[in-house]
């Protein structure tokens, strides 16, 4: 995740010679040692039917999802390997029964609960009962405005039931985010849409970039082109800027897509000048790029633990089977670690390697078969990152570790 605004307004504050402003939210850090915040998508079944959706949901329960009685003892081995956030996903996270006590006794172990939803099952009630059981942030997909949006994410009525969810959730005193992922279908539909995040008083307004898992992969078509994805991230650059002189609407949050971070750099130099990206360097820097199975984690509706929510084809344990501090010890995560070693091609040879670390593998093997192979939606030309004339042949991939 990239906090463009709050990089902006490090590069402003810069040129200003401004502080940063106390409350500013600091979302650095790169180091491998911290336990990961964990993905955990508690069940497979959504009223939806995204086309890109990572988790391929189905519309009917699953009798293989973890057990109340397994995800409480699963709680509790998470936070006794020091685990401080969990985001609670799905499928459709709010169809499962019991999942504000999940969200509770998650709390009550010291962990900060977040959820991911579509929005369209949160009236004021169920807004309430989550605040009170302790989320501290909801997030919430829309794809576009309501045409759009509910024909491809198959719901009628699944746009303004999303909006009132986002009010009833910042009524009830929680955090709010509204997420969009961006193809060539929607792409028009941007300024719209952070238009709507304003009205709403949303406070993250997050673009995340199409990654090619699950249903996702049979829609990788729909991808922005580089030229396209470069022209829509610097209007977003510009309107997070804008935002930042008004004092207000949503800070601006990227996400999938570790490249955004060169680029902005690249923005900065000509918006500001060369000495404001400095600092702005040193924070992405700190922040450490892709962070796959080291800082984020995911556990599936079965327990299977992947290294994000992305990559299902890489198993690194089954909390059925193994304790979850066993399952932290596996060795892809050390050699996730050290994946600068391993990235070929444009990857391989990227002077911006340490800022994106290869930004998403489960886009490389969508594409090429090859985890280290370079991610096939880098928004980077080759001219800028030293890779010009660098070619890369598809093969089949050698695994070192893991299952894949």
């Amino acid at each position: 995740m990239l906090p463009v605004s709050d990089l902006i307004e490090v590069a402003r504050n810069r040129v200003s010679g401004a502080e940063l402003r106390a409350d500013a939210p600091r979302r650095f850090g790169g180091s491998g040692e911290h336990a990961p915040v964990m993905i955990w998508n508690i069940c497979m079944h959504c009223n939806m039917t995204c086309p890109h959706c990572y988790a391929a949901a189905v519309s009917d329960p699953s009798p293989s999802d973890l057990s109340l009685a397994e995800g409480l003892d699963l709680i509790d081995q998470m936070a006794a390997c020091g685990v401080q956030v969990v985001i609670f996903s799905g499928g459709e996270p709010l169809l499962r029964p019991d999942v504000l006590e999940l969200i509770s006794h998650a709390r009550e172990v010291g962990i900060a609960p977040q959820l991911s939803t579509n929005g369209s099952l949160i009236d004021a009630d169920m807004a309430a009962r989550i605040a009170a059981a302790g989320a501290q942030y909801v997030g919430i997909s829309i794809d576009g405005l309501e045409k759009f949006n509910d024909e491809y994410r198959g719901l009628v009525g699944g746009f303004e039931l999303a909006r009132a969810g986002l009010r009833h959730a910042k009524a009830a005193g929680l955090r709010t985010g509204l997420r969009m992922t961006l193809t060539s279908r929607n792409v028009h539909e941007l300024d719209a849409m952070i238009a709507v995040a304003k009205a709403d008083g949303v406070d993250r307004f997050y673009i995340s970039h199409l990654v090619y898992s699950g249903r996702g992969y049979h829609v990788s078509g729909d991808d922005l082109s580089r030229g396209a994805a470069r022209a829509a991230l610097e209007r977003l650059f510009e309107r997070a800027e804008a935002l930042l002189i008004a004092g207000t609407g949503p800070r601006i949050v990227t996400g999938s897509n570790d490249s955004d971070g060169p680029f902005l750099l690249r923005w900065i130099a000509k918006r500001f000048g060369d000495d404001a990206v400095v600092p702005v360097r040193e924070l992405l820097l700190e922040r450490g790029g892709n962070s796959a199975g080291e800082r984020i984690l995911n556990i599936d509706s079965r327990g299977r633990v992947h290294p994000d929510q992305f990559w299902r084809a890489a198993v690194l344990g089954d909390v059925r089977k193994q304790r979850f501090a066993d399952i932290l010890e596996h060795p892809m995560r050390a050699e996730l670690r050290d994946r600068l070693d391993y990235l070929e091609g444009r990857c391989g040879v990227c002077s911006e390697r340490a800022l994106c670390r290869g930004s998403h593998r489960e886009r490389a093997l969508a594409r090429y078969r090859n985890r280290w192979a370079p991610d096939p939606a880098c928004v980077m030309e080759d001219a800028e990152i030293g890779a010009v004339g660098v070619q890369f042949e598809t093969h089949s991939e050698t695994l070192r570790t893991g299952t894949a």
